[in-house]
């Protein structure tokens, strides 16, 4: 992202540690907090603002930043990036209908940026003031991120007290287990108790899936009840879940894992139809899927 050099600038700004220079103009760098003040010290007569004035130049300012990062602060300053979201048709249930959409198809992947860019970008947004649409940019940036790099944005969002963008980072921190990471990549959670959190949000989704199954019954008080085959069929399907039951991660599939037993039930329509409910309901029962705000385990439907 080269910021352009042209002669039809008003202002040059100058990394020091590089020596390199940027010519820009004046009402970009006032979209930025810091330079607004800047400048107003600089209209009131101040010369302690860091703006000076040279011949055949006109006025700049020098910044203890590195050439990269300042070619970054300029570009977000001429050219703020827009929200990375899927277009919608403008109506009162746009929002809705964006909210029920798969993670994968809210954001307009080619236009999100790449995650190894957003820190520096977010800092640097936070550090020259920069409007608050362009922070929000920036943020709807970082978690269309989460669907593709959970475990850094987690550790990022935590470091920076981004809660919410931690809470839906966790909800794809469920796969593979914690134990699985290296110890490289479990370092960019910032704290322990950050790391502990997740293990907690693990333990209480097995819990939970755990007691959602062995309370599932094939024929609950008698429903669906098939009175050829009931004590067979509720044998094959409590041997199954007792088996299912010591295996079960925090992203596993209860559903899936007990659905297997509707093709061993094909010979009898009643027992296949009380096994399909049954797995039915194992799908919309509510459980732990992510962090709560403040980090604590909150229920998802």
């Amino acid at each position: 992202m080269d910021i352009p050099i042209t002669e039809q600038t008003d202002f040059v700004v100058k990394s020091i540690p590089d020596q390199i220079e940027f010519k820009v103009w004046r009402r970009d760098l006032e979209k930025s907090e810091i330079f607004r003040d800047m400048f107003a010290l600089c209209d009131q007569g101040s010369a302690s603002v860091g703006v000076k004035t040279r011949a055949n130049a006109g006025c700049y300012v020098e910044l203890d930043e590195p050439a990269q990062a300042l070619n970054t602060l300029l570009e977000l300053l001429r050219q703020p990036p827009p929200p990375p979201l899927l277009s919608l048709p403008d109506c009162e249930s746009a929002q809705e209908r964006w909210m029920k959409l798969p993670f994968s198809q809210r954001y307009e992947h080619d236009s999100v940026i790449p995650f190894p860019l957003l820190p520096g970008m977010i800092r640097l947004a936070d550090k020259y003031g920069l409007s608050d649409s362009l922070v929000r940019s920036l943020r709807s940036h970082l978690v269309a991120n989460a669907f593709l790099h959970p475990l850094k944005v987690y550790g990022f969002a935590t470091e920076n007290g981004f809660e919410d963008i931690a809470v839906e980072a966790s909800t794809y921190l469920l796969h593979p287990p914690l134990a699985s990471y290296s110890k490289d990549d479990i370092s960019v959670i910032p704290t322990v108790a950050a790391y502990h959190d997740l293990v907690q949000l693990h333990a209480h989704r097995i819990k939970r899936l755990q007691e959602i199954l062995l309370s599932e019954e094939i024929f609950p008080f008698g429903y669906g009840l098939c009175t050829l085959h009931s004590d067979e069929t509720a044998r094959l399907w409590n041997d199954r879940r007792v088996q299912l039951v010591p295996k079960i991660e925090a992203a596993s599939d209860i559903a899936a894992e007990m659905r297997t037993l509707v093709d061993q039930l094909s010979s009898c329509q009643t027992c296949r139809k009380a096994c399909i409910a049954a797995t039915e309901m194992l799908e919309v029962c509510p459980f732990h899927n992510c962090l709560f705000r403040g980090l604590k385990p909150a229920i998802r439907v």
